[in-house]
């Protein structure tokens, strides 16, 4: 849920809205049942290959406000002491709102669809269902020729 609800925000551009600003609303499904992880909820991603490049992140302490272009981490997660964990990490994008004049709001660029055997279905809103099927379209749309092309070079090379 946290993943998300990141992905989801959208905010005002000349606020000078920040990592440490947004973070409370990534882990407020998980600190309503109690519970947290001791991570970052997301880093920098750039252009010099480091894990985590900045200045920009999603988590208490950054400070650096978000700007169109900048990319980060969207990994929020739960670790079960000795026994689980969980962390789904996509890449995100600060972009123009397409409708809202001077706000920006997230892209995913990551394109790979959740695994609805995973979701219970029962915790989201109905606006969050509709927000993950419109996703699983897109990812859809984006894969379905590639892996049809796949699947026609692998049954010419079979033959």
């Amino acid at each position: 849920m946290g993943t998300i609800e990141l992905e989801r925000i959208v905010w005002p551009a000349d606020h000078g809205i920040s990592g440490g600003d947004i973070d409370i609303i990534v882990r407020k499904a998980l600190w309503s049942v109690g519970l947290d992880y001791k991570h970052g909820t997301g880093h920098g991603v750039g252009h010099f290959l480091n894990v985590h490049e900045g200045p920009c992140g999603v988590n208490r302490v950054n400070k650096t406000a978000f700007v169109e272009g900048m990319c980060v981490s969207d990994e929020p997660g739960y670790y079960q002491d000795g026994e689980f964990g969980i962390r789904i990490e996509n890449v995100i994008m600060c972009q123009k709102h397409p409708q809202y004049a001077n706000y920006l709001m997230w892209e995913n660029l990551t394109v790979a669809p959740y695994c609805r055997a995973l979701i219970n279905t029962n915790l989201l809103s109905p606006d969050t269902k509709a927000y993950i099927d419109e996703f699983h379209q897109k990812c859809l749309q984006k894969l379905a020729p590639l892996l049809q092309e796949d699947a026609l070079a692998l049954a010419y090379v079979q033959r």
